[in-house]
Order: C-alpha cells, then sequence, then structure tokens
C-alpha cells in the first residue's frame, strides 16, 4: 500500500455514507469510526518516516506530490485535528438536535460531505511539491470549508461566509500571478528547459533564477498565502469564519487550515532564500508578523465574543508561526504549529460546549461556570492557558524556541515586542477566563442545561490537554529532538 493510498479509503468512505443520507444519530458515529480507523492507519505507516533519518523524500504515485519530512509532519497534524474534530462531532450533533430549531439532517451530511474532503484538499497542500497543485488544493480548502461556515444558515454566518470567499479568493488570485511568475523565472532560468513548478527543482537551481521575478514572484505568493493565514492586514475574514463555524469546523479551520497556509509560505520563503533573497524575506514577512502578534494580542483584550476571542488568539499565533519562517526556524515553527493545533482544537471544541449550553457567545453572559460545571471549567482554562504559552504546556516550549531563534540571530528588538505581545495577550487571556470561571452567574438569565449528551464532548479536549501537558513536561527534549532532526 502506497503512502498516499493511505491517505484516500476513509474521507471518501464519510463522503459516501453523507451522501447515501445515514440518519443524523448514526452518520456522526460512522464518520467518528472511520476517521479513528484512518488516523490509524496513518500513523502506522507515516509516523515512522519522522524517526528514518535515511528517507527525506519519496514521490508519490500523483506526479507533483512528494512525502518529504515538512509534508509527514503536517500530515499527522492534519489528522489529530481531524480525529479530534469528528470524535467530539458525535455528542456536539447529538445536542444541537436538542435546540429549538436543530438542522437539517441533509445540512448535518452536506457538513460531513464537506468536511471529510476539505481534510483530502489539507493533505494536497502539504505534500504538494508543485507551486500548482498548492495552489490549487488551497483554492479547494476555500471552496470546500466555505460551506462548513455557513451551517447554521444563518445571517450572520451568511455574511462570514461570503467575506470568507470573496478576500480569500482575492488573496489567491494574488498567489497565483506569484506562481505564474516563478514558472516564468524558470524558463529564463536556462537549466529548467520550458519551465518548472517543482520547488525541489527550483530550490536546486534557485541561483540561475533571474531575480527581479523571483521577487516580485514572492510578493504576490507572500500576499496569497498570508491571506489564507490570516496575518495583517489580511485578516478580516478570519474572525468572522472562525466564529460562525461550528466548534468541529472551528477546530479543522484553525487547527489544521492555518497550518496549511503557513506551509505554503515555508516553501516559498526557503524557495526565495535558496534564490538570494533572504533580505526580502525578512523585509516583508517578519514585518507582517510583528503587527499581526501585536495587532491580535491587542483586540483579546475587549473581546466579547468568545469564539472571536479564540479567532483573534489564533491569529496571534501565525504571527509567531510566520516569524519563526522568517527566521528559518524550523523547530520553532514546527513546535508552535504543532502545540497550537493541539490547544486550540480544545478550547474551540470546549467554547462550541459553552455555545450549545449558555445559547450565546457573548462573554458577559457566560459567568460563574465554575460552580456551575468546575470539570469543564478546569479543562478551559487549563486551555486558555496553553494558547496563551503558559509552562509547563508544550506551547510554551515551542515559543522559547522562536525567541532563542531570534536572540541568536541578534534580533533583540524582535524578541522584546514578541514578549510583550505575548504578555499582553496572557493577561487579555487570563482576565477573560477569570470572568467566565469566576464571575457571578446571573440566576435569572438563560437556563443551564447540566448534563452532557456524549462524553466525547468533554474527554476529546481533555485528551487533547494531556497531549499538550506531555510535549511540556513528559517529552520536551524528544519532541525536540524529533523536530529539529527532521529537516536534517
Amino acid at each position: 500500500m502506497t503512502l498516499l493510498a493511505v491517505l484516500i479509503p476513509c474521507p471518501l468512505l464519510i463522503c459516501i455514507l453523507a451522501l447515501a443520507g445515514r440518519r443524523r444519530g448514526v452518520l456522526p458515529r460512522l464518520a467518528a469510526v472511520a476517521m479513528g480507523i484512518h488516523a490509524l492507519i496513518v500513523a502506522y505507516f507515516w509516523l515512522p518516516r519522522l524517526h528514518d533519518s535515511a528517507i527525506r523524500v519519496q514521490e508519490l504515485p500523483v506526479h507533483g506530490l512528494n512525502a518529504d519530512t515538512t509534508g509527514t509532519f503536517f500530515v499527522l497534524v492534519i489528522t489529530l485535528v481531524a480525529l479530534a474534530s469528528f470524535t467530539h462531532a458525535t455528542g456536539f450533533f447529538a445536542r444541537e438536535s436538542q435546540v429549538k430549531r436543530p438542522p437539517a439532517d441533509r445540512h448535518i451530511s452536506q457538513f460531513y460531505f464537506f468536511a471529510a474532503l476539505f481534510v483530502l484538499a489539507m493533505y494536497v497542500v502539504v505534500l504538494a511539491d508543485n507551486l500548482g497543485y498548492m495552489w490549487i488544493g488551497m483554492e479547494a480548502t476555500t471552496l470546500l470549508s466555505a460551506p462548513l461556515v455557513y451551517f447554521h444558515r444563518s445571517r450572520h454566518s451568511l455574511e462570514a461566509t461570503w467575506k470568507y470567499l470573496i478576500i480569500c479568493s482575492v488573496g489567491i488570485a494574488f498567489g497565483f500571478f506569484g506562481t505564474a511568475l516563478i514558472y516564468t523565472a524558470s524558463q529564463h532560468s536556462g537549466v529548467l528547459g520550458d519551465g518548472s513548478l517543482s520547488v525541489l527543482a527550483l530550490t536546486a537551481h534557485a541561483h540561475q533564477l533571474p531575480a527581479g521575478l523571483v521577487r516580485m514572484s514572492y510578493v504576490f505568493l507572500l500576499l496569497g498565502y498570508g491571506t489564507k493565514a490570516g496575518l495583517f492586514p489580511l485578516h478580516n475574514w478570519l474572525p468572522d469564519a472562525h466564529s460562525e463555524a461550528p466548534a468541529p469546523a472551528s477546530a479543522l479551520l484553525s487547527g489544521s487550515l492555518l497550518n496549511c497556509a503557513l506551509v505554503a509560505i515555508w516553501r516559498v520563503s526557503g524557495l526565495a532564500q535558496a534564490a538570494g533573497q533572504g533580505a526580502l524575506v525578512r523585509v516583508t514577512l517578519l514585518p507582517m508578523a510583528v503587527i499581526t502578534v501585536v495587532f491580535a494580542s491587542l483586540c483579546l483584550i475587549k473581546q466579547r465574543d468568545i469564539k472571536r476571542l479564540l479567532a483573534y488568539s489564533s491569529m496571534e499565533n501565525v504571527g509567531i508561526m510566520a516569524a519563526a519562517i522568517s527566521l528559518g526556524s524550523w523547530p520553532g515553527f514546527a513546535l508552535q504549529a504543532l502545540n497550537h493545533s493541539v490547544c486550540k482544537t480544545a478550547v474551540f471544541l470546549l467554547a462550541g460546549n459553552l455555545l450549545q449550553r449558555f445559547k450565546t457567545k457573548d462573554i458577559g453572559e457566560i459567568k460563574g461556570l465554575l460552580n456551575i460545571q468546575p470539570g469543564h471549567t478546569m479543562l478551559l482554562l487549563l486551555g486558555l492557558a496553553a494558547v496563551a504559552g503558559t509552562p509547563p504546556f508544550g506551547s510554551f516550549l515551542a515559543e522559547w524556541q522562536i525567541l532563542s531563534s531570534a536572540a541568536d540571530q541578534h534580533r533583540l528588538w524582535l524578541v522584546l515586542i514578541l514578549a510583550a505581545a505575548l504578555a499582553v495577550a496572557f493577561i487579555a487571556l487570563a482576565l477573560q477566563a477569570g470572568s467566565i470561571a469566576f464571575g457571578k452567574h446571573d440566576a435569572s438569565g438563560k437556563s443551564i442545561e447540566t448534563a452532557d449528551a456524549s462524553a466525547s464532548l468533554i474527554l476529546v479536549p481533555g485528551v487533547l490537554m494531556i497531549v499538550s501537558l506531555c510535549l511540556g513536561i513528559a517529552f520536551p527534549m524528544k519532541a525536540l529532538a524529533l523536530i529539529e532532526g527532521v529537516l536534517r
């Protein structure tokens, strides 16, 4: 069985089950089982590749897709997030069926159909060696995830969906122009024949590429993929889309999709640096990354919508990862991506639980949760602490790695700005978490349900928080050594 064949059957099976119109109580369970089997198979075939120093690139049966170690790492991260989201969705949709206006069966079927295809599209992005395939995969993620944002069929979700489609489509148009420019540059290299879009081939002959075309193509590619990543000032779609999507979809968007855009930026930045344009990467990507972190941290202070709060937190983490990319720090980028995916998936799923119970996203109406649901509240507090980069969670190790890389490159200004912005984000999240946990609950307000429809609503976020703790306590040095060795 080839590596590519491993990735396809179970998501396609979920699509078939969704098209078959299984009842709402059956489809989520079957999809969760299928994704669980998928995760086990992917782990069995793909995880050993991270330990095998002799294998660095394996061409897949489809020309233009390569199972390099960067792609392998993010295939595993995407699979982990998908497993958590699909498993949590069993309880989530069970509770959705209890509301006054439950979603129609066809809407749930459409959710699973597009979500499964969305996972496959993300695999294409992270495995693409061909910049054309990468662009196609990125556009596919937009088109396939838009129905997930529109799941609730409300006026706000419609507005968020259109904003997502329009802004990201404009951005991806810039990406297409940048891809065309890099292909033109390859035609003028004199060593790539009629031209090539292979990242490996372009990197190998990067110094033969015309510098002007490389610089122009990088700027357009950064604009295109930076829009999808949510870098400032191209971020406008992100808070709305993440806020309006149902919790399992928000987890996929934040825990996986943002990583895909950042992987694309990592690849094109590496190509630009190989072509001698490292200074261009630093003067374009690094300021965008820093401004993104600062802007998102400030937006956290007075944010009253809990899901928008988490969306801006995702934007802040995107800025941190973009800074790692501009510094050329693979360990910092990979560790931050892994830890952010784990933590943010957990807190988005927990926020979805709160939304179902309180029937509101307004933090002002979600108070005194520690007295009402102590177990759920402790998980949420731990999740927010992990997202903020608090020790002993793995996110602290990741952020420390990035700041250390900046210090090693004698960029003291970057260390100071990032540290200050991270401190602001920590204080903002701590204040919001304190209000949720310890604020005085208005007993005359909305009624609160006390029973979970499924253990998955708490079990999945709980397991993810254990993973985050293990990354920070049990084997942080092993995780760092593994990730540092991935590209050696």
